[in-house]
């Protein structure tokens, strides 16, 4: 055997040979959906046989890291009285006023004093605001109470299917898992060249 040929055979093969498996593995983490095998030696993929608990456990996340129903409840508090929504409101409100002050007629509407209209206007204004912010705090403990957003997370990824949940995180991944592929490769070719440098010494 040439001295040289373990040099190229060696990292070629341990190059190959960390590559596939890592590029197997990344498979396995969806294939196969279904158990195959015979008996108690069946086999399926990760994420198939673990989707209840990952379901499980990205709601307690979400729910417990990133948002809870508390934060939604507050987030419409603070919608309800925003001043977005107090602008729309108060241009509503004008708009009403001034139709119904044309449908007076324009004889009536000469004999109505602006002070009694503006008085008119303010009072309605502030009605609709107190009606609008006790609403959004009787929303916001409604929310708080009812809202179970970890159960509507789970049943959420319960209800993907194993196909548009393989698509979604290779999308996703697909640059993380493709460095993991290439890794597998790097890893292979460097024991190829120990295992070649070894067999040197060794022979």
């Amino acid at each position: 055997m040439q001295p040289w040929l373990p040099w190229i055979v060696f990292p070629l093969v341990g190059a190959l040979i960390g590559w596939a498996t890592n590029w197997l593995a990344v498979k396995m983490l969806f294939r196969p959906h279904r158990p195959i095998g015979f008996g108690p030696l069946k086999f399926q993929g990760v994420v198939p046989r673990r989707q209840q608990a990952l379901a499980d456990s990205i709601a307690e996340t979400v729910q417990e890291e990133l948002i809870s129903a508390e934060d939604i409840a507050q987030l419409v508090q603070k919608l309800a009285t925003s001043d977005q929504v107090r602008n729309r409101l108060q241009g509503r409100i004008d708009q009403l006023i001034e139709e119904q002050l044309q449908s007076f007629g324009p004889m009536v509407s000469a004999f109505l004093p602006s002070d009694l209209v503006e008085k008119i206007r303010t009072r309605i204004e502030k009605e609709v605001f107190s009606f609008i912010e006790e609403l959004g705090q009787e929303l916001q403990g409604t929310l708080g109470e009812q809202l179970d957003l970890k159960q509507k997370v789970r049943e959420r990824i319960l209800a993907f299917e194993l196909d548009q949940m393989e698509r979604l995180v290779l999308r996703v991944a697909k640059k993380e898992l493709g460095h993991i592929e290439i890794l597998g490769g790097v890893l292979g070719l460097m024991v190829g060249l120990v295992e070649a440098g070894l067999l040197l010494l060794w022979s």
